[in-house]
């Protein structure tokens, strides 16, 4: 089996010392390619970065974190619309709405949710969403842009049954990451797993 992992922060210090060597684990697991998530300006330019010196295993993301929303000037927007038409990039974002930390105000990160769906909408390139604690605003949010892109991911879905059928009536993919495993937030999902088609379920370790 080929798989692709759809999300992982390959740019972050962590992967300083092993990078290379966690890549090769992978390939020779079966993960055939990798989808680098970027966050912020930075993270974006690494990610980009990465893809370039492998391009044949490496993509990535363009965005900026509901966390760094208050980032999202008009000069980080254009900056970040630049990045966003290299040609290695497969999606804008990680974004979205984070109202279980709030480390940027909710009316800020509403503003740069949708300022970086009007990137995604100008360029015709899909989106690499990110809600937690937020579904609500965040589908009304959606829901206006989705008719104008080409199609949308909620990455790391960690929500409830009914959040679930929602993402999935707007035709939403749904990433879902090792946190199935965790049997003390994550067993629901379990149950969970079967509602999403088999074409729209994708995985990620958000690594």
């Amino acid at each position: 089996m080929q798989l692709i992992d759809i999300g992982i922060n390959l740019g972050h210090q962590s992967y300083d010392t092993d990078r290379d060597a966690v890549i090769s684990r992978a390939v020779a697991a079966g993960v055939t390619q990798f989808v680098v998530t970027g966050s912020s300006l930075q993270s974006t330019a690494q990610a980009i970065e990465l893809a370039i010196q492998q391009p044949s295993i490496l993509h990535a993301t363009a965005g900026l974190h509901p966390h760094h929303a208050a980032d999202l000037d008009d000069s980080t927007a254009a900056q970040l619309e630049v990045m966003a038409r290299s040609p290695q990039v497969v999606a804008v974002g990680e974004c979205g709405l984070d109202y279980y930390r709030d480390l940027a105000p909710r009316a800020v990160q509403r503003s740069a949710f949708e300022r970086q769906l009007q990137i995604a909408v100008r360029l015709g390139k899909p989106v690499f969403l990110h809600q937690r604690e937020a579904h609500d605003d965040f589908i009304s949010i959606l829901r206006a842009y989705l008719p104008d892109l080409p199609r949308a991911v909620t990455h790391c879905f960690t929500g409830n049954r009914r959040e679930l059928i929602e993402c999935l009536e707007l035709g939403l993919y749904v990433g879902i990451t090792g946190w199935i495993c965790d049997e003390r937030r994550g067993s629901h999902l379990v149950e969970l797993m079967p509602l999403i088609p088999r074409g729209r379920l994708m995985i990620e370790t958000d690594g």
